[in-house]
């Protein structure tokens, strides 16, 4: 007996003697927000849009740093906003990210090194909802031969221009309106070619000083209306916006449209109606 507890005991010994020469000691990397003006290194609440700079020092421990990964969460879905590859002893960069979505979203920074080790850095930013549009309903345009209402608009704040009042605020002036022959319900802006030899005489469109390039793009993708409440939603839809008008219009159309001044807005067709004498109704949404 006391042989094989012998042998038992330098079996044991030898494997521990084994796993101890095969075990290597490593040391994580490190990682740490830069401070100072201009960073945030720590939880914040901003208005939601907001840009937020981050810096991040990194150095590596027993192995190269590999890898850096920045993750945000919100309402318990997580997206990879940057997954980067390198090897390098160290990592020093500063992001920029705007923050759209409302509530709470926590942001993960994880560096990670060639031996698979980590290092991870959280922020918890809280965007507040903010009013970052103006919204205008039941705006009435008249066509080239009403003598009623007027066909010109200004996005900027709702306002509606007969013809001389149009002319006289020409830099306001986003797009007028017309029922054509051929474009039938249309919305052009102020250079939009076929405009020009509708809207003629004394304070026609050739006559204005300024004639806006406003652009706009028929929306197609099953926008939802209500959906819509800022100007990041704005910006998700008012894409590729390359026409000097849309023509052809439908109650229940949306449009899309750039303004001179760069601003983004869409529009809702809720009633048109006659032709040349005609009307025709819309909501906007459009960026302040």
């Amino acid at each position: 007996m006391k042989k094989a507890r012998f042998v038992l005991a330098a079996m044991i010994l030898a494997s521990f003697a084994f796993f101890t020469a095969c075990t290597k000691d490593t040391t994580p990397p490190s990682m740490n927000f830069k401070g100072g003006s201009g960073y945030t290194s720590d939880n914040v609440t901003i208005d939601a849009g907001s840009a937020l700079k981050f810096g991040i020092n990194a150095s590596s421990g027993s192995s190269k740093l590999s890898g850096f990964t920045l993750k945000a969460t919100h309402n318990n879905i997580t997206v990879t906003v940057i997954d980067s590859a390198f090897s390098s002893d160290s990592f020093n960069q500063d992001y920029t990210l705007e923050i759209w979505d409302e509530g709470e979203t926590r942001l993960a920074f994880t560096i990670t090194d060639k031996d698979g080790e980590t290092a991870e850095l959280a922020i918890v930013v809280t965007a507040n909802a903010v009013d970052d549009i103006n919204a205008y309903s039941e705006i009435l345009l008249g066509s080239y031969d009403n003598s009623t209402y007027g066909s010109s608009f200004a996005s900027a704040d709702g306002t509606v221009y007969k013809i001389a009042d149009a002319k006289a605020n020409s830099t306001k002036i986003d797009w007028l309106y017309f029922y054509g022959v051929s474009n039938q319900a249309t919305l052009a802006a102020p250079d939009d070619a076929d405009a020009a030899t509708i809207f003629t005489g004394t304070n026609g469109l050739p006559s204005w000083a300024t004639r806006n390039a406003t652009r706009f793009r028929l929306v197609t993708e099953g926008a939802v209306w209500d959906n819509i409440a800022t100007s990041a939603d704005i910006t998700a839809i008012a894409t590729s916006t390359t026409e000097t008008k849309v023509n052809q219009l439908a109650v229940g159309n949306i449009v899309a449209f750039k303004t001179a001044g760069n601003k983004l807005g869409l529009i809702k067709i809720t009633e048109i109606t006659g032709t040349g004498a005609g009307t025709i109704k819309y909501d906007v949404k459009v960026q302040k």
